[in-house]
């Protein structure tokens, strides 16, 4: 399987990664590459600012695409990530594989928790 790298700056045309929309740019990106029979690396290079929404969008739907076996297998470690950025990433992909392993679950859990109705 060859390696493919998605550097996330280019993707999203700068190093401002913040909109679920720029999220969805890297998914399809991500998804294209794993369509062509690629191992996926992301780079971080050039990304000086990134949110949870934007990795939800571009890495933890993916979560409820794929196995974690599937994953483990088709994406490669991050490259030129900085450590706040790998922090944020592992943040999103714990919360992503909880999420996606009973999702009903977490909505309730949600709801008990916080009272607020997810409609």
């Amino acid at each position: 399987m060859k390696l493919a790298t998605i550097h996330i700056a280019q993707v999203v045309g700068g190093g401002i990664c913040v909109a679920a929309s720029d999220g969805n740019k890297v998914h399809d990106a991500i998804l294209a590459a794993f369509k062509s029979g690629s191992r996926v690396a992301l780079s971080f290079q050039n990304v000086t600012r990134m949110t949870t929404a934007f990795l939800n969008a571009a890495v933890g739907q993916l979560y409820g695409e794929y196995t974690e076996a599937q994953l483990r297998e088709l994406l490669a470690p991050p490259i030129n990530a900085e450590p706040w950025q790998l922090s944020r990433l592992k943040l999103v992909v714990e919360r992503a594989k909880v999420y996606f392993r009973d999702p009903k679950g977490a909505v309730a859990a949600f709801r008990n928790v916080t009272g607020v109705e997810d409609d």
